[in-house]
Order: structure tokens, then C-alpha cells, then sequence
């Protein structure tokens, strides 16, 4: 048999293809995962072995507040045997710097020149304690020279060199000596004490006077810097191991969706084998014998394939480092670096999709007696105890799935992948007896159109599993890419629903004593990054025994608004979170604006990030008397505008002329960021399986037409053309793959909602279900015509093959 087995693989590698490149690329792909989280973790490493390369010592005040914490290092300093220490403490800071002020990362920089850690790229490093360093980036983005004064927090420093990039537990945007540092009060949080040992000293010693010292009113541990600094590396590489989880899980539908391209390949490959199989069983060949060579040339494909996919992973693995090192996205990566888990886990993976890939089709081909199996025609095994069997178990695949992809959010989260996993199988389970069923329903039209069409309507329906087998490669591609689609765009439009209600307002320049200067508007509508701007009246209106600012909302300050969540209607007040938080603001009941010269009630409504105004309808102020002047001036920002800059130009602008700057422009495009960030993601994770799912349905569509090289013949010695061939054979593909688009477009549909509930749940009450038609129809026709391309080739090949020949086929 080992002779049979070799010549079997030889004459039939062609047959397993698509198999062999679906492992390859759901093996490549979780070894590729692994080969960029361990890059970045190695990154993280070297971050902190440098930010600690210094010290001998540490001492953990990461309970303290800032005073506490320089307590105990003045505590630290003074135990012999220390020749120096610093106390590291990060947290954010107001700076002004450069275009403007604005939130930034500040960490501490000790005087010790062995303890100082920040590499000076440019520049010198300080000499004294009113100097300071900041990143190049951050230099560079907000316009900071050499030489430039910077406040801190209203601490006034001098930017005597530029640092690399902040990375690690302690890097940050701008580095303060310990005395500035000390007088942000708690604006900075401090983690540890970094400690230098003297020469010569015995660092047990030193250790155990550090531990008494530094205890003195609380618990500090010491720690030698080597252990410190592994337990810095396990809290940082955490974030790590969650993408790290985040993107085997799109390697773990990769593999599902793998698993079952394998499965349809084998499935039709061994039954173009039959004939093959049965006369190994009349020569004297045992089923034993037979399941076993046929299980060893799974188990030879699936290894073949896993280690090329292996290394080809490991390969893409050190293509995607070198690229995000030479693109300079600020990601700290070190050298690629797989596990022996990394690597023998996808293997394995890879070997067991193969084998277990074949089960059930050797099994089936096991039981088929010499004489069966050498008959013309094949059984469906769709009828009687088989065909209960299928009904019973899809039904319960599908209904367990369902109720994993209900209860599967939040933390269990794995429970509503393994439930989407079991019902799209159940889904295959069926699709034997569901295609064929949709099939016979639409048919009849098909067949009006002529003999092709006569041929194709019987032909697609009496072999439902050769038809399902072929469709499901199909269908599995729909549905993904459906689900990509639709769950997309509903979780844009969400997204989009819930920033328009709570960052409705890019940007406002308003004047919050006296009318806008003339020309404001004019100027602020020149920064770089507005789209548009608007000017606003308003006037100081008493409301509930406060002094408020009200504005006015005209057809032109409502296109500046984003959404109309926050547009005043008549009768309503629409309220700042900012002037709501201020007052302490109940929605539940009316309020009254009140002048000399009038009253108004209104019904509070909130209104998200707008400042400390409140908005009214064109007319009220009007009503109530009000000395009417211009107030504001709002800004839409531009697409791709930067928040930061685009504020902190403004305050420029309103500054000198004693207005505020409010607005949501950074918040939303951070969160904007955020989303695109993950949705490019997530789609590019998901189109390895759809590439997967691509690569299996033209391989089985070609091989469900060589499996009917015999029928075809038949056909062709009966009279039917060249022409009548191609014609039934496409009319064949553009029913099958018509109806598995229809299904897998709502198969996609349906698992989209469910996937984006799951994700969503506990973050957002109301979802919005958003079907984008277009691009759904774009997927259908696509999607159909794909399977038509598909069937191009191994038709023209089949209409080359003369009718007698044919016939004599095996």
C-alpha cells in the first residue's frame, strides 16, 4: 500500500490544491501573529531593561501620592552605600508649547547622569533643574525650538535638548527634573526609586537598609533591578497578549473557514475517486488498508502544507516588522521572535484541519462495497437514517449556536464565537437539503430559457450534495464578506449616532464677558483644518438664579453642528454637559429665563460637549428682551483636521481677545481615529478568511466539473454542442452561485447584527442596524459572477474532451 499511497499523491496533487492552500494561509497567518506580538514584545523589553539599565536598586512607591513618594526618596538617599536615586513619576500635564497649550505626558528626569535614561537626539541634556527635555515628535508637531520657555502646569522650564520617542512604563512627551516635578503636586503619579549603589558597596546591605528606610511609614518593597524590571515587562506586554488574543481570534475563523474549504475539497476528490478506491478493494485491498492510506495522505498534505505555511508566516512575520520599523509609526519592535508554541501550535492545527478534514468522506467511501462503488451512478446518502441524522444534528448545531451568539458578550465574548462557528456549521450541515430545496423553487425559470436551461434546473438538483459541496465554498465567502459589510456599517452608523449626541460641536471660540471683537470670525475661519464657521448671538440670561450665556441657533450655526441632537427646538433649552455639570443641572423639570423684560420657560434638554452655554431657538432672546450681540463663533472642522492644532490655534486667536476656547474636535477625532483604526483592521484580518473562502470555491467549482467528465460526454455523444455544453454549464454555476449569495447574503446579515451586539454590549443602548444596499448588491453580482469566471476554465476543458473519450474515463 505505501507504493499506492506515493503514486496516489503523485497523480492527485493537482486535486488538493485548494486544500493545501487554504492551510497554508490559515497556518502563515497565526504563525504571522505570533512573530509580531513576540516583535513587540521584545520592543517593550528593551524599553525597559533601558529605562532601568542604571539603577541596581528599586523601590516600589507606586501606593504613595507624589509627596509621599519624595519623602521616602529623600529617605532613600540618605541610607549608605546609595550613591544616587531618583524618583520616576509620569501623569499629564497642561504645556504650553509652541502653536498653543495643551494635555500632554510629563515624566520626571533625574540629575544623576547614570540614573538619566532619555536619549538626547538633539541638543544637550540639562544642566540645571529649570531645564528640560521633550520628544522629537512632540518638537516637531507643535513648533518647540531649542532654547524655547515652556510652562508646565504654569512651571516655566527651558527645552535644553530634544529625546527620542517615549516608549516603556516611564516614557512621556516632556522630562522635568524632580524639584519641577515636585511642585506639580499630584498632577504626576509615582511608580518606584530608581537606586545607584556605590562603588564597592555590598548591595544586600544596601538592600536591607533601603527596606528599613523606606518602610519607615508604610510598606515600600525592594527589588533588585533584574526582577523589577521582568515585573514592568508582564504588566506592559499585557496589552500585547490581548491583541495578541484579539488577532488569533480572526486566525481562529481563518482556520474554521479553512477547515471547511478542506473538507468540501476532500469530500469531492474522493468521491471522483470511487471508481479508483473500489478496484484497490477488488485486487484484495481491505478497508483497513484503505482508511489508512487515505487518512496518511491527508496527514502528509496537511504537514506538507502547515510547514510551508509556517514559513511563509515566519517569512511575512519579518516583512511586516521591517515595514512598521521603516514607516516610523512610533511602534517599538524588537526582532521577530517565535515560540516553540508559536510554531507548533499553527502546525498542528494545520495537520489536524487536514485529517479531521477527512473523517467523514473516508468513512462513507469505507463502507461502499467493491461492486457498489464501481456502478455508474452515485448515491446522495440524503434519504432514510442518513438523511435524519444530517436534519437532526444541523438543526441542533444551529439552535446551540444561536444561543452561544445571544449570551456570547461582554466576557464571554469566546462563548458568541464558538456559538457563530457552530451555527454556520450546522448551516453546511444542511446545505444538502437547503440548496437543492432553493434550487428547485426558482428552477423553473431557469429551465423556460431552453435546453441549456432544462439541463442546468435538473442537473443542480440531483446530486444535492455535489451541488451543496460546490455552493458552500461560495456561500462561506458571502457570508463573510456580508458580515464585514454589514456589520461595518452598523457600527459606523452607531459610532457616528452616539458622537453626533455627545461631541455634536467641533470647535467654539466664545466670549464669555464681552460681544467678539470684529474680524474674529474672519481669522478663525483661516486656521488650518476649519471646513466652516459660523458666528452666533447671545446675550447673559439669568436661569434659575444663575447667570448663563444663551445663544441663538440659526440655519446657519445648525450646519456647523454635527447631527441634530443638540439643535435647540422650540420650547427646549439645550444645555452644555460642561454648564450642566457646572450647576448641577436636573433635566427633569422646566426652567425660566429670565431679563428685566421677560420670562421664558423652557424644558432643559442635554446637549454633550458644547461649553458653558445653552442653546435656544432663533427668537426667544428676542422675546425676552434681551440685548442681543455676537457671542460665538463655531467651527467644522475639516475631514482628516487635526483636533490639537486646530484648538490650539484657536486659542491663539481668543485669547488675547478674552474669549474661551471650547469643543470636541480632538476627543472625536481620536475616537474617529480609534474606529478607523480597528475597522481596517478587522477587515484585513477577516479577508484572509474571505481569500480563503475565494481560493476554495473556484477549486471546487473546477473539480465538481471534472467529477462530471463522464456525464458531460454523455451528453455531447447524445447531440448537445460545444456551445450547449458551456451554456449549461454556466447556466449550472449562475444557479448555484446565485442562490449560495442569496443565503450567504443573509447568513452575513444575521451574524453581522449578532457580532456587533456582542462588541457592542455595555457600551451602547441603541444600535443601529445599517444595511448598506449598494455594496450589498455590489456583493451579490460580484459575487455571482465569480462563480460564473469560475466555471469558464474547467468548462472549456470539458467541451475539448472528445465524447468517446470521455466516456472511457474512470
Amino acid at each position: 500500500m505505501r507504493t499506492v499511497l506515493w503514486g496516489s499523491l503523485r497523480a492527485h496533487a493537482r486535486r488538493y490544491v485548494t486544500a493545501a492552500a487554504a492551510i497554508v494561509m490559515a497556518v502563515a497567518f497565526m504563525v504571522a501573529v505570533n512573530a509580531l506580538s513576540g516583535a513587540a514584545r521584545e520592543g517593550l523589553r528593551a524599553d525597559v531593561v533601558a529605562q532601568y539599565a542604571g539603577a541596581d536598586l528599586v523601590v516600589d512607591v507606586s501606593s504613595d501620592d507624589r509627596a509621599t513618594a519624595g519623602e521616602v526618596g529623600e529617605r532613600v538617599r540618605e541610607v549608605d552605600g546609595v550613591a544616587a536615586a531618583v524618583v520616576n513619576a509620569s501623569g499629564y500635564a497642561d504645556v504650553a508649547a509652541g502653536t498653543g497649550e495643551r494635555m500632554m505626558s510629563v515624566g520626571t528626569l533625574a540629575s544623576d547622569e547614570a540614573l538619566r535614561w532619555q536619549e538626547v537626539v538633539e541638543g544637550t541634556a540639562p544642566g540645571t533643574p529649570d531645564e528640560a527635555l521633550i520628544a522629537q515628535s512632540s518638537a516637531d508637531r507643535y513648533g518647540v525650538a531649542l532654547g524655547d520657555s515652556v510652562s508646565v502646569a504654569g512651571e516655566q522650564v527651558v527645552v535644553s535638548g530634544f529625546s527620542a520617542s517615549p516608549g516603556g512604563t516611564l516614557g512621556a512627551s516632556v522630562y522635568v527634573s524632580e524639584a519641577v516635578a515636585a511642585r506639580l503636586g499630584d498632577a504626576l503619579i509615582p511608580s518606584d526609586v530608581s537606586v545607584r549603589t556605590a562603588s564597592g558597596a555590598d548591595e544586600d546591605a544596601v538592600a536591607s537598609a533601603l527596606d528599613a528606610a523606606a518602610s519607615a511609614d508604610g510598606p515600600h518593597p525592594v527589588a533588585d533591578r533584574d526582577a523589577w524590571v521582568d515585573a514592568r515587562i508582564l504588566d506592559a506586554t499585557k496589552d500585547v497578549d490581548v491583541l495578541q488574543r484579539l488577532v488569533l481570534v480572526f486566525a481562529a475563523i481563518a482556520a474554521f473557514v479553512g477547515t471547511l474549504v478542506i473538507a468540501n475539497t476532500i469530500t469531492i476528490v474522493l468521491t471522483q475517486r470511487r471508481r479508483e478506491l473500489a478496484l484497490l478493494r477488488c485486487v484484495g485491498a481491505t478497508r483497513r488498508q484503505i482508511v489508512r492510506a487515505l487518512r496518511t495522505e491527508s496527514a502528509v498534505l496537511g504537514a506538507t502544507a502547515a510547514l510551508a505555511g509556517v514559513l511563509l508566516g515566519w517569512g511575512l512575520g519579518h516583512v511586516a516588522v521591517a515595514a512598521l520599523k521603516a514607516s516610523d509609526s512610533g511602534v517599538a519592535l524588537g526582532a521577530v521572535a517565535l515560540t516553540p508554541a508559536g510554531v507548533a501550535v499553527p502546525f498542528v492545527i494545520g495537520v489536524l484541519a487536514a485529517v479531521g478534514a477527512t473523517v467523514l468522506p473516508v468513512r462513507r467511501v469505507s463502507r461502499l462495497a467493491p461492486l457498489e462503488a464501481l456502478r455508474p451512478h452515485e448515491t446522495t446518502g440524503l434519504s432514510g437514517r442518513p438523511g435524519r441524522i444530517r436534519v437532526v444534528s444541523g438543526v441542533a448545531l444551529v439552535g446551540l449556536g444561536a444561543a452561544g451568539l445571544v449570551v456570547g458578550t461582554g466576557d464571554l465574548l469566546p462563548v458568541g464565537l464558538a456559538g457563530g462557528m457552530a451555527a454556520f456549521l450546522g448551516v453546511v450541515v444542511l446545505a444538502p437539503l437547503l440548496v437543492p430545496a432553493v434550487l428547485r423553487l426558482v428552477g423553473p425559470a431557469v429551465a423556460a430559457t431552453g435546453v441549456a436551461g432544462r439541463l442546468a434546473s435538473a442537473n443542480v438538483v440531483r446530486n444535492p450534495r455535489r451541488t451543496a459541496s460546490t455552493a458552500t465554498a461560495l456561500l462561506i465567502g458571502v457570508t463573510l464578506i456580508t458580515m464585514v459589510v454589514v456589520g461595518t456599517a452598523s457600527l459606523r452608523t452607531t459610532v457616528d449616532r452616539e458622537l453626533d449626541r455627545d461631541y455634536a460641536l467641533d470647535a467654539a471660540v466664545v466670549a464669555t464677558e464681552e460681544p467678539l471683537a470684529d474680524g474674529i470670525e474672519a481669522r478663525v475661519a483661516d486656521i488650518d483644518g476649519v471646513g466652516s464657521v459660523a458666528t452666533l448671538p447671545g446675550a447673559e440670561v439669568e436661569m434659575d438664579g444663575h447667570e448663563v450665556l444663551v445663544l441663538e441657533v440659526g440655519p446657519a450655526a445648525a450646519g456647523i453642528l454635527h447631527g441634530d441632537a443638540a439643535l435647540p427646538r422650540s420650547g427646549e433649552l439645550v444645555v452644555g454637559g460642561e454648564l450642566a455639570d457646572a450647576l448641577d443641572l436636573s433635566f427633569g423639570a422646566s426652567s425660566h429665563l429670565r431679563t428685566a423684560a421677560g420670562e421664558v420657560a423652557v424644558r432643559p434638554r442635554w446637549g454633550g460637549s458644547l461649553g458653558e452655554v445653552a442653546l435656544v431657538a432663533p427668537g426667544v432672546l428676542a422675546d425676552l428682551g434681551a440685548s442681543v450681540e455676537p457671542r460665538a463663533v463655531w467651527v467644522r472642522g475639516a475631514d482628516g483636521a487635526s483636533g490639537d492644532e486646530v484648538l490650539a490655534d484657536a486659542a491663539a486667536i481668543a485669547e488675547p481677545a478674552g474669549a474661551a476656547v471650547a469643543g470636541s474636535l480632538s476627543q472625536r477625532s481620536w475616537i474617529t481615529l480609534q474606529m478607523d483604526v480597528m475597522l481596517a483592521v478587522t477587515v484585513g484580518l477577516l479577508a484572509v478568511a474571505v481569500l480563503i473562502a475565494v481560493i476554495g470555491m473556484a477549486g471546487t467549482l473546477s473539480l465538481s466539473v471534472l467529477e462530471r467528465s463522464r456525464e458531460n460526454a454523455l451528453l455531447r455523444a447524445l447531440g448537445l454542442t460545444r456551445r450547449g455544453l458551456r451554456g449549461t454549464m454556466a447556466a449550472e454555476a449562475l444557479l448555484m452561485a446565485g442562490v449560495a449569495a442569496v443565503l450567504g447574503t443573509a447568513l452575513g446579515g444575521v451574524f453581522a447584527w449578532l457580532g456587533v451586539r456582542a462588541l457592542t454590549e455595555g457600551l451602547i443602548d441603541d444600535l443601529s442596524f445599517t444595511v448598506p444596499w449598494f455594496q450589498v448588491a455590489v456583493v451579490l453580482v460580484a459575487a455571482t459572477a465569480t462563480g460564473l469566471l469560475a466555471s469558464v476554465l474547467p468548462a472549456r476543458r470539458a467541451t475539448r474532451v472528445a465524447p468517446a473519450e470521455g466516456i472511457a474515463m474512470l
